[in-house]
């Protein structure tokens, strides 16, 4: 009995460390449209998890239709000029179902100063979503984690 206790609370851990770790140094700033913030690092850094060196700073913002908005600010949360930026990213929703993480994948486009698309059906709760954009020659990665 013991032996199935201590077995079930591991792979309880287990799974809920799997994304919570982040990318990036951990922010308290807010969001200037009212959304989420959190790290943007290299995306080649993203193994490092906290350690990873913070390189910008991104605002996600979900709208009850399942479109999201995702906003990129300087270390000061000031909006960085898009030029530089590929004007197509993508994004990734992890959830997870029946004890195991799915992820669907799903395209973002820059609009309007933001990148912009429409999330999947969300199959479980809580949620997290990934967004990869491209910088120059660098491609950037941010995560969102434990949404709901």
């Amino acid at each position: 009995m013991t032996k199935m206790i201590l077995a079930a609370a591991l792979m309880l851990t287990s799974t809920a460390m799997a994304h919570d770790e982040g990318h990036g140094p951990k922010l308290s700033d807010t969001g200037k449209y009212g959304g989420l913030v959190s790290g943007v690092v290299a995306k080649a850094d993203a193994k490092k998890g906290s350690a990873a060196a913070l390189v910008h700073k991104a605002e996600l913002v979900r709208s009850a239709d399942g479109t999201i908005r995702v906003y990129f600010y300087d270390q000061k949360m000031v909006p960085l000029d898009m030029k530089s930026f590929d004007t197509k990213g993508s994004a990734t929703l992890a959830a997870k179902v029946k004890g195991k993480y799915k992820d669907s994948g799903f395209a973002l486009e820059l609009k309007d100063n933001a990148f912009t698309g429409k999330m999947p059906k969300i199959e479980g709760k809580p949620y997290d979503i990934d967004v990869t954009v491209k910088e120059g020659n660098r491609e950037l990665l941010t995560a969102f984690d434990n949404l709901d």
